[in-house]
């Protein structure tokens, strides 16, 4: 029961001292690889957006405490999401589009 404990103690201790991220980044192509400028992102359920620019470049910040999928919007019609976390059967969370980590995503556009 300790060892469980314990475990749980330092997985806690870990998350806890790992910095949360300001913002989500990163560049958004065509399927034909060319940059894609304009294409709105938001984060799920918040109220702020942000455009690519002419490299298909975008920087949102994140609201406080929460990480969220990210909606990729054209023409004011949403085309994808972006899962930004995620975990399978147990193993090492991962993430994309969280600061320091500049992903791309390719669109059919």
């Amino acid at each position: 029961m300790t060892g469980n404990f314990l475990n749980i103690f330092l997985i806690l201790f870990i998350n806890a001292c790992t910095p949360v991220p300001d913002y989500y980044e990163g560049y958004i192509f065509s399927s034909n690889k060319k940059p894609l400028a304009k294409i709105k992102v938001c984060e799920e359920y918040g109220a702020e957006c942000v455009y690519t620019n002419s490299e298909g470049y975008f920087k949102l910040k994140m609201q406080k405490n929460s990480i969220r999928n990210l909606i990729i919007f054209s023409n004011d019609q949403p085309i994808d999401t972006i899962r930004t976390v995620w975990s399978q059967h147990g193993e090492k969370i991962e993430y994309s589009f969280i600061e320091g980590k500049k992903d791309t995503l390719f669109i059919k556009k």
